[in-house]
């Protein structure tokens, strides 16, 4: 009888370690995070947005002379939302503050650079500029109006656009990175 129930186990080590192989890794996932004390949630779908300015033509920004650009004048902006999930009832109110590297042609330094404006063959001449939803401009650095927050899931809107700030744009790629920071009232 021992001799038995020593053959079963010894069956079963050995059907354990040739089933190893169906357990075999294919890739990973990278789960990451962070539990914080805020009334709202950012949705994981605003954490890293992607806000595509389009193929603007550099004629957009040109003044009554054509081939010279008007200082301060924007192409069409693009929306954009920032989603809040799940706020509280103590979730009031928030504001928004978009920082990143200033255009160091804006007078203001107020506006977002053009990430390639020092690399070969990028756009020069143009900053992007952050807005609301009603087109009030928002400063690098400073905070948006206070959007009101009720209960459950709410959704923050935004615009960016391209502003001329030389009365020379230049064509080429025109990208910039922002990182923003959520405050609640």
């Amino acid at each position: 009888m021992q001799k038995s129930v020593l053959v079963k186990f010894a069956a079963l080590a050995v059907a354990g370690v040739l089933s190893q192989g169906a357990f075999a890794a294919d890739g990973t996932i990278n789960f990451t995070g962070e539990i914080v004390d805020a009334p709202c949630s950012i949705s994981p779908n605003s954490q890293n947005l992607t806000v595509p300015l389009g193929k603007v033509s550099r004629t957009a920004f040109d003044g009554p002379t054509a081939g010279t650009a008007l200082v301060g004048k924007k192409a069409t902006p693009a929306k954009f939302n920032i989603d809040l999930l799940g706020c509280g009832a103590t979730a009031k109110g928030a504001t928004v503050t978009f920082s990143g590297t200033a255009d160091l042609d804006d007078a203001t330094n107020l506006r977002l650079a053009n990430a390639g404006q020092v690399g070969v063959g990028a756009a020069s001449g143009v900053a992007i500029e952050m807005g609301d939803s009603a087109a009030t401009k928002i400063p690098l650095g400073s905070p948006s109006g206070v959007y009101t927050l009720g209960l459950g899931d709410n959704s923050l809107k935004f615009q960016a656009a391209y502003v001329a700030t030389k009365t020379a744009v230049t064509v080429g790629p025109a990208n910039s990175v922002a990182q923003f920071t959520v405050a609640y009232k």
